[in-house]
Parts: C-alpha cells; structure tokens; sequence
C-alpha cells in the first residue's frame, strides 16, 4: 500500500470509527423558570421518554415525575424509570420526569422556621434560612407545573419524589396540599424536623376529616439508620415509625413502607425509588401470553387500572405495536384482528 493511498484510507476510516464516537447520548434537556413567587431563576432538567418524539405513532401524553434534588437523582432516576417502562415488561407508564435543581434547599423543603440551638455556640440558630416550604410549594403548583403543561404533552397524573428534606417536603405537601400530586414519595424522610411538626399535623389532619383523601398514594422508605447513641439517625427513625404507626392504624390510606436493611440514609432513595414506582403503578402490567387467550383481557385489566388511580389510563399505540407484532408472529389471527381494531379506535389514523 503506498504512501498516499494508506493516509486516504486512514482517514476515511477514522471519519467512520471516530467521527461515530462523537455522536452523543442524551438523557435530558435544561430549561430556566422565572419564579415571582420566589423572585429568582429556577433551573430544572427534563427527561422525555423514548417514544415522545416517535413520528412512527400519534403524539401521546404522559405522566409527570417532580423529582427534587435533581442535580443528584436525575441521571439514575431517568434510566430506571425508563427501564422499569419498556415493553413488553413494563410494570409502569413512560414517564416525563422533571428533575429541580435546588438554589436554597433547607429554605425551599422546610416546613416551619427552626428555633433549633448549636449545642456548640447557644447563641447561633441551626437551620437559620429555613421555613419556605409553603412558598415553593407555590411555586410548583402554580408556576412549574403550568409551565410543564404548556411546553410538553403531560397527562393529567403526576407525582412527587423527595428524600431526607425533600421526603419531608412531599409528606407536609401531601397533609396540606394532597390535590396537588397523585402520588407522593418520600424516602428516609427528615420527620424529625422541629420537633416532629409533621407527626402533629397528621394527626391534626385525621382528627379533621377522619380519614385521608381516596385514590391518593404514599410511599416511604427508611433506611438502616439506628445507632447506639442518640443522634439524628435515630431521631429520624423514631419519627417515621410513629408516622406509619399513625397511618398503618388509620389504614384509609393507599400506603407502603418499605426498610431496607444496609442502606444507609444517603443511599436508600435509589432503590426506595425503584419500589416505590413499582407501588404506585402496581396493576400496570399486562401478560401479553394471556392476551393470546382472551384479547378482552387488556381492556378489562386499563379498565380496573384506571379505577384504581382515579385517573384514566389506555394501553399505548407503543405497546399495541408490540402485542400486534407478538400476535402476527405466533400467527393469532383472531387476536391480531381484535387488537388492531383496538388501535385504531383508540388511535385513528390522521388523513
């Protein structure tokens, strides 16, 4: 090989090796929100599923993931929601997951102002900026999420995801503002927070309306926190085993509590998260074998699903592409009729 031809093909094949490992992967975009209501700029970071720009099927809407903390859950909490929603597996709906990245956390996710001592220096206040918990939750119900609304395809069914602060921000969110999220999620929550303010108002709330709203969620992770001294660890495993005795003997909530032996507190909201997805959509999932059987079974199962959540919920055009191609490979003439009638019911062809 001479010399020039050699520098050709080198450079051709570099072109098509390297030029390819330029091409990028991306899990999300970052927009920036005005707040009037906090009067700063608030960063947040989006993550669309798979199939929201799919030109193949009609444009779809999907459920909202709030998720805090976004600048440390967003990037693993993205691939897991994605990978618990594949098909044919899916044990939950694509999702659009908004991840909010924090300016002041103790001042947003705090409910109340803290008169806490340092027992170092008496004359300093712990926590002196907190207590703006109620503004931002303003400032997400009705300045985030209208946004969220207008910008991207959203279904009527959202969720909000925090730990440590951010699970003591869901649970207060939740016991002042349960119309505001479908589904509240809270790992290792800090109910410890000014002396257990959040435990008094649970049950302030169920001595009000005797029991909590219907179709509403909650889960709780705790972590392997307990120590022999007393410190916050086990200040904070005190406080969430009274709140799941209060709600546990209420028991007129859709509620899960789940310990995970050997997490610790800063490690618990991965697979908290995991599971706790898993609760919300449990009944989402359909056995494709079984459609082969009875093709009825798929509209009966959304039909129980939905009632359940108290939101509507229709297998995806995605999904039914999938149940086609199994039915049309497995040559299940029968049930490929029915389902493609179905998709076209429920997702006409735009002429």
């Amino acid at each position: 090989m001479n010399s020039w031809f050699k520098i050709l093909f080198l450079s051709v094949f570099s072109f098509f090796t390297y030029g390819k490992a330029q091409e990028k992967v991306t899990i999300g975009e970052k927009q920036n929100v005005f707040s009037k209501v906090l009067n700063e700029n608030r960063e947040i970071w989006i993550h669309l599923p798979k199939t929201y720009n799919d030109k193949e099927i009609n444009p779809a809407k999907y459920p909202v993931i709030y998720l805090l903390d976004g600048e440390i859950n967003f990037e693993y909490y993205t691939g897991l929601s994605d990978f618990i929603a594949r098909t044919p597996y899916a044990d939950i709906p694509e999702c659009i997951v908004v991840g909010i990245k924090n300016t002041e956390r103790t001042r947003d996710l705090t409910p109340t102002k803290s008169q806490k001592k340092s027992p170092v220096n008496p004359e300093v206040t712990l926590f002196a900026d907190s207590g703006g918990g109620e503004n931002f939750v303003k400032f997400l119900q009705e300045e985030l999420k209208p946004f969220i609304n207008k910008n991207y395809r959203t279904q009527e069914y959202s969720i909000l995801v925090g730990h440590s602060f951010g699970g003591l921000f869901a649970i207060n969110t939740f016991l002042m503002h349960p119309d505001y999220f479908n589904a509240y999620v809270a790992n290792d929550p800090s109910l410890w927070w000014d002396n257990e303010v959040s435990i008094t108002r649970t049950k302030e709330y169920l001595e009000k309306n005797k029991k909590f709203p219907a179709h509403k969620m909650l889960y709780v992770s705790q972590a392997d926190n307990e120590e022999k001294q007393k410190n916050w660890n086990s200040d904070m495993t005190q406080a969430i085993e009274k709140f799941k005795g209060i709600v546990e003997k209420n028991g007129s909530l859709n509620y899960k509590h789940t310990f995970f032996p050997g997490e610790v507190h800063g490690t618990v909201s991965y697979p908290g998260n995991y599971e706790a997805l898993k609760f919300i959509f449990k009944g989402f999932r359909t056995d494709i074998k079984q459609l082969a059987k009875n093709p009825g079974l798929l509209e009966e199962d959304y039909k129980q699903f939905s009632k359940k959540m108290g939101t509507e919920f229709f297998p995806s055009e995605s999904y039914l592409n999938v149940v086609l191609k199994f039915m049309k490979s497995n040559d299940f003439k029968e049930p490929e009729t029915y389902f493609m009638n179905l998709k076209n019911k429920l997702y006409p062809k735009v002429k």
